[in-house]
């Protein structure tokens, strides 16, 4: 068995710690809002999604950070790749996902054939501190800086607290 990054297990337990408050982001592919689990086709997720959040803060003193991130790559039970980075917007207020920073390109799911389930897990971030120039953005054929991505590092370096988590799946 290959090198399973421990970033895979953080991934999962952050999702398990924000699902349970869900219904504070609504994501939708073409007009239509998926639910937690939902099985979605690859073809309906290539575009970047809708965002809403539904969160009661401070609209001046709170900026959000929404992470797409695939723990499954390139296999679930055999995860050598993962986490898988697809997409983060940073520091932003509101509803408004474009008045923040884009740190990753979105990358929309593209599980290799034959590979089973991928789950596609989004996690919403709250942080009382605008985003610092935390680099350029990650662009979608940059595999290097996407594959094993230590979303626990990127939590401390921007000061995120978990707000919400939820997903959905692709077949491979």
């Amino acid at each position: 068995m290959a090198n399973i990054s421990p970033d895979v297990g953080y991934v999962r337990e952050q999702y398990n710690a924000g699902k349970s408050k869900n219904d504070a982001l609504n994501i939708q592919y073409n007009n239509k809002q998926f639910q937690d689990g939902d099985e979605l086709k690859r073809g309906d997720t290539q575009t970047e999604p809708k965002v809403q959040i539904n969160v009661d803060a401070d609209s001046e003193n709170s900026h959000f950070t929404l992470v797409m991130i695939d723990p499954d790559a390139p296999q679930r039970g055999n995860e050598r790749a993962g986490p898988w980075l697809h997409w983060i917007q940073a520091g932003f207020v509101g509803n408004d996902i474009k008045s923040g920073k884009t740190l990753a390109d979105y990358q929309g799911p593209a599980p290799p054939s034959g590979t089973g389930p991928h789950q596609y897990v989004f996690l919403l971030y709250k942080s009382d501190t605008p985003t610092s120039q935390h680099g350029g953005s990650i662009a979608v054929s940059d595999s290097g800086k996407r594959q094993k991505y230590q979303l626990k590092k990127l939590e401390q370096d921007l000061h995120l607290q978990l707000v919400a988590a939820t997903s959905y799946t692709v077949i491979g």
